[in-house]
């Protein structure tokens, strides 16, 4: 076992097995989008060993995450046939995906827990052009910061950003208040914002959760409405 194995494991409490990655990775300072799999993966074996001699319970999802982790390091582990094209694709990148999403559901998340807060926002569904049925705000209190970390999520897809450094951002360092003002103003100009074109108006990923977030407050002040044609579609926002 090399000194990289080697971790020191306090057995801090984790949320699952996605948290447990995250702490490994934050904690060694590894680039989340190249991750040493047989590296990370003998360290969260070691952990669950490990809680599993000091008897504590460890739930069905840890073992699946162990079992996703083996079969991405056997992927790599696989000799090489020249005369058999191998795929594209990293055998890493869903689990990147995963990770990077739930960082970002623990940073926006952690905004708002920081104050004692959920999420209270308004979202409603637009009505289509084929229908005259009236479309109800959803009620307050519905949609938690989770559930928008999700919507999030895609919109960081639709950016120039392809790897954006999510893990070392901090919360702190987020330009909340600045673009606050940013999308108040631009609210108050406009009768109908779209969320989507102030996104490609960032210049980086601070400014995007920013921007983010600061939808989020102008939800709760009851200074703005967000409306949604279809899931996962554009957010247009509307003063109210």
């Amino acid at each position: 076992m090399t000194n990289k194995d080697n971790l020191t494991l306090e057995l801090p409490n984790f949320e699952g097995p996605l948290d447990l990655l995250l702490h490994l990775i934050q904690s060694q300072k590894i680039d989340i989008y190249d991750i040493p799999i047989a590296q990370i993966t003998s360290q969260y074996l070691a952990y669950l060993k490990k809680m599993q001699n000091l008897n504590l319970q460890i739930v069905g999802e840890y073992f699946v995450m162990s079992s996703t982790l083996l079969r991405i390091k056997s992927q790599y582990l696989l000799p090489q046939n020249d005369f058999v094209e191998m795929p594209e694709e990293d055998p890493r990148e869903e689990l990147v995906q995963q990770l990077v999403q739930y960082s970002l559901f623990k940073k926006i998340s952690g905004y708002f827990k920081d104050r004692n807060e959920e999420v209270p926002i308004t979202v409603s569904k637009e009505t289509s052009v084929s229908t005259t049925e009236k479309i109800q705000p959803l009620p307050m209190g519905q949609i938690t910061s989770d559930e928008l970390a999700k919507t999030f999520a895609m919109i960081l897809k639709r950016t120039k950003l392809k790897k954006p450094d999510i893990v070392s951002i901090q919360v702190k360092e987020i330009p909340v208040k600045e673009m606050i003002n940013y999308l108040a103003n631009k609210v108050h100009s406009n009768k109908k914002v779209s969320f989507f074109d102030c996104v490609n108006d960032m210049e980086n990923l601070s400014d995007v959760i920013g921007l983010f977030l600061a939808m989020l407050e102008l939800c709760k002040k009851h200074q703005i409405i967000v409306k949604q044609a279809r899931d996962f579609g554009d957010l247009n926002l509307e003063g109210i």
